[in-house]
């Protein structure tokens, strides 16, 4: 017998909603990544599986904005026409503040252990309150810019070892839509069909959809920003930040165990928790089904929501 991919809606894991949660983020705020923080992901990458635990890597982890700064310019020199699309550039690295430059092996025969390293590595961003995102384009800058080489001499790459490629971090300045998943390329191989369970008996669903504030993410931000409030006692020098609220949408829509995942500020954290709960019902999540049980039902699911506070 073979099965698709059975995809559970009803996540309460921590693990999984940390995985579900995750986007490539593209934007983010000015604003560096606390040196702890940066370690403690650091920790997580060195922790993923190896092969024999031999740890064919090395990381290294960008925080001299000069080093990055000066980096920029010779890509504005070498790739004008690609700048001047971008009325926001301020770096070759979409913008991240910090970055984590892995490398491997050159003969390649490490790089699934490098990746391996990397997903772990941006799980516990996602899980932290940072945005990540892999790239690859400016690696290939880096390797053929004769005028770059002053990057990659900073970065002491192991000898035999190459620089595969460059993940992104920072503080997100944007909160992606999941795109699909195809859960149809997952399938089960699995012994005699029983009279107890089959690929008709509708157990299996197509994909998940996740929950949504009513009018979609940007009617979320909009609402948002009419009905924060900056705590009393603020007068200069606020907190300035992002504050992710956890919660579960109930298959009604409505908001059940609001919980604070990361903040700069208590305050922040309780202004937080105060407008999520004033937040209107939203629409729940839902499962779909292929044929022959087709449609989609609601169920609860958890939901990560950014709350960004800037001071004006």
């Amino acid at each position: 017998m073979m099965g698709v991919l059975t995809l559970s809606a009803q996540f309460e894991n921590e693990v999984i909603n940390n995985i579900m949660a995750r986007r490539s983020v593209r934007k983010y705020l000015d604003k560096p990544v606390e040196h702890a923080k940066l370690e403690a992901v650091a920790q997580a990458g060195i922790n993923a599986p190896s092969a024999r635990n031999w740890q064919y890597w090395a990381v290294r982890i960008i925080e001299d904005q000069k080093l990055i700064n000066d980096v920029s310019e010779v890509y504005k020199q070498s790739n004008p026409d690609a700048v001047s699309r971008d009325p926001n550039f301020k770096n070759m690295f979409r913008n991240a503040p910090n970055l984590i430059c892995v490398c491997a092996p050159k003969d390649g025969g490490f790089d699934l252990d490098a990746g391996l390293l990397g997903e772990n590595m941006m799980l516990a961003a996602q899980s932290l309150g940072l945005g990540t995102c892999i790239q690859t384009g400016p690696v290939r800058f880096l390797l053929t810019n004769e005028k770059a080489k002053f990057f990659l001499d900073r970065l002491d790459i192991p000898e035999g070892y190459k620089l595969l490629y460059v993940i992104a971090i920072g503080y997100p300045d944007e909160k992606p839509d999941a795109r699909p998943r195809d859960a149809s390329k997952v399938k089960f191989i699995s012994g005699e069909t029983s009279k107890e369970t089959s690929e008709d008996d509708g157990l299996f669903i197509d994909y998940f959809e996740n929950a949504q504030f009513p009018g979609g993410d940007k009617a979320c931000m909009k609402w948002l920003q009419e009905h924060i409030k900056y705590p009393e006692g603020y007068t200069s020098n606020q907190p300035q930040g992002k504050v992710v609220v956890s919660f579960i949408v109930e298959k009604d829509g409505s908001l059940d165990s609001i919980m604070v995942k990361s903040s700069p500020d208590p305050l922040l954290s309780e202004e937080a928790i105060r407008v999520v709960r004033e937040m209107p019902k939203w629409k729940p999540a839902h499962q779909y089904f292929p044929p022959p049980r087709q449609g989609s039902e609601a169920v609860r699911a958890r939901y990560f929501l950014p709350i960004i506070f800037r001071q004006h």
